[in-house]
């Protein structure tokens, strides 16, 4: 008679290794993603989770001979109901001593009720019989092969031997380890600036994209764009002709191809020749026409729709790539699934977004994105929105006191530090390819000014600028570089305090190569920047308040209150982007003033001089 406490064993043994598959899977493919989602540190260890769940993977596969005959294998079955209810008691160590408490209460309860579920069962169903330990230990190695090799007999019709099992299992195997995890190749460009436009600077899984999906989106979500008819262009990304994806993602090619982005997608800005009509590229220039924000809650917006489905998506992606018949069925319930999740997932990380005023083209939330989503701060509901900065000619800058508020003065922490925030990772990064990067923006030049200089009156200009401006702003002077206070630059001061001692005392326990951080401190000023290639850094102030030169010489009082950001024609009498009429209004953000964050008061130095002292003072600034 069958015993049905040793067949509900069984079946609840197997949900057991069902739920042991929801860990294993992403903590190989997406470990970062995993422990987000767990609500575990950025610092926690990938290796950890891929290990540990490399470990839940080999005990999964023990426990199948018990599960499948309890009797038979009666102290494998105790073996299995035992290790839960050890688990169980590990995971209760960890709730009542780790910092993270929450992370590790879901395994706790499945791992403790399974433990007790499965105890009670084999109570129930085996009585007082043993197993034999040692004839368990001789079936043991075979029994998983024997148990597939028979259910595939009965359902094939012919008998299939252990040595065949193995053969579809490692075929099975090598296709999902060449369609998900095969590591290909980075491209690596000849040309510096290829190299810093295209080249990978090696970010973790849960940043990058599946190619052909990326490509995908817009053919099906345009309605979630800008101009459905400019696809991602409409959001502010640059395209070179002749090139697939635009300046500031790299093609990578783990299991699947894949898009990420590096340095250049903030750091690309780009202007209108007055004379050709052709759209110039500005490398190491802020990104002024970029709307990142958008960008990533397009990306959230389309998992969440419900055509973000393989049934839609597959179609489209048949149109893009000549996939063979494995690469479609990966794609399909593989590559879509987890790509939907992940981005999912990134949408409820970045949900503190939503309570702040809207960030527009050409800025960003520095410091948020890594005490919210990296470090699991809580949100203390502070606006850290800044206008994207140059990158260009760093090697005079080595040594200054370095972002809007000069809180490091380590350009390679610095640098460390702005690929953590989106999602690069010490196992991930590649250092070779980021030195390089590095090095190469050590020496770029800011492009020349593009439109025609009065030499005589720049002449004039520069004197001005020696006497009001040079002290603060020029290389080499003793206030370049330094911190000025907030009460004296009276500039917004919301940047300011979003950026906190917590944070400092977080970076500084980070001890581990690259990411070792020593040098930030907590400042309660704003930094003097040098200005060299300033015509192509507008809009001004930190937040890019003020839309050209000529208003931040007027006083605060007298500067627009609202102005479109993020067009790239040039205004060559005011130096800054055109930012009013038609042309702006229609591929512009709005920008308030009067929104928080977005104030433009403050930085009155220039404002008492004469109006031919300020066009003589603008035509020199064309010159540095």
């Amino acid at each position: 008679m069958k015993n049905c406490y040793l067949t509900w064993f069984s079946r609840i043994g197997f949900l057991g290794i069902l739920i042991n598959l929801g860990f294993v899977i992403p903590s190989f493919l997406m470990p970062g993603m995993l422990q987000s989602m767990m609500g575990l540190p950025f610092d926690a260890s990938h290796e950890w989770m891929q290990n540990a769940g490399m470990l839940v993977a080999a005990v999964s596969l023990f426990y199948i001979p018990a599960l499948v005959n309890p009797a038979k294998y009666p102290i494998y079955a105790w073996l299995v109901a035992i290790s839960r209810l050890i688990a169980g008691v590990f995971w209760i160590y960890l709730v009542n001593t780790s910092a993270f408490p929450d992370a590790f209460k879901p395994m706790m309860w499945v791992d403790s009720s399974l433990g007790i579920i499965l105890s009670t069962l084999l109570i129930l169903g085996l009585g007082n019989e043993r197993g034999a330990f040692f004839k368990a230990l001789g079936t043991f190695l075979t029994a998983p092969f024997r148990w597939f090799a028979s259910r595939w007999q009965q359902s094939l019709g012919f008998k299939i031997t252990s040595s065949l099992s193995i053969l579809i299992l490692s075929f099975l195997g090598f296709e999902t380890w060449n369609n998900l995890l095969r590591k290909h190749p980075d491209t690596v460009y000849q040309d510096d600036a290829d190299q810093y436009k295209y080249g990978a600077i090696g970010l973790g899984m849960q940043a990058r994209i599946p190619l052909y999906l990326f490509q995908a989106l817009p053919n099906i979500f345009g309605d979630k764009l800008p101009d459905p008819e400019k696809g991602y262009a409409s959001l502010g990304l640059i395209y070179e002709e002749g090139k697939d994806l635009p300046i500031g993602l790299a093609e990578r090619h783990i299991g699947y191809k894949s898009v990420e982005p590096n340095c250049a997608l903030c750091h690309t800005g780009s202007y209108v020749d007055e004379n050709t009509n052709k759209r110039i590229p500005i490398l190491g220039g802020p990104a002024h026409e970029f709307d990142l924000e958008k960008f990533q809650w397009f990306l959230y917006d389309c998992a969440n729709d419900e055509r973000f489905t393989a049934d839609i998506l597959m179609p489209e992606i048949e149109k893009i790539a000549d996939l063979t018949a494995s690469e479609k069925l990966y794609y399909r319930y593989a590559i879509i699934p987890f790509a939907k999740e992940a981005l999912r997932q990134q949408g409820k990380d970045y949900a503190w977004q939503k309570s702040r005023p809207e960030q527009g083209r050409g800025r960003t939330d520095t410091f948020n994105p890594t005490k919210i989503n990296v470090f699991k701060f809580p949100d203390d509901h502070t606006i850290g929105t800044v206008d994207l900065p140059q990158v260009w000619n760093q090697k005079p800058r080595e040594g200054m006191w370095l972002h809007w508020d000069g809180n490091n003065d380590e350009i390679r922490e610095r640098n460390y530090a702005a690929a953590m925030a989106v999602g690069a990772t010490q196992t991930s990064v590649i250092p070779d390819n980021f030195k390089r990067v590095t090095d190469y923006l050590l020496t770029l030049q800011p492009p020349a000014f593009p439109g025609s200089v009065d030499a005589e009156l720049a002449k004039t200009g520069q004197t001005i600028y020696e006497k009001n401006c040079a002290s603060c702003h020029a290389f080499g002077a003793e206030k370049v570089g330094q911190v000025t206070p907030l009460e004296e630059i009276l500039t917004d001061p919301h940047r300011l305090d979003s950026f906190t001692t917590m944070l400092v005392d977080k970076f500084h326990t980070f001890q581990k190569p690259p990411f070792d951080f020593e040098a930030y401190r907590k400042t309660y000023g704003y930094a003097n920047t040098p200005l060299d290639g300033v015509w192509a850094r507008a809009p001004y102030l930190h937040n890019g308040s003020v839309p050209t030169l000529w208003h931040l010489l007027q006083k605060p009082e007298d500067r627009p209150t609202q102005f479109y950001k993020g067009f790239n024609k040039y205004d060559y009498q005011k130096l800054g982007w055109i930012s009013s009429g038609p042309d702006a209004e229609s591929m512009g953000f709005l920008l308030k003033t009067s929104d928080p964050g977005n104030g433009n008061q403050g930085h009155t130095y220039g404002t008492e001089l004469s109006e031919d002292e300020k066009r003589a003072l603008l035509e020199y600034l064309k010159t540095i």
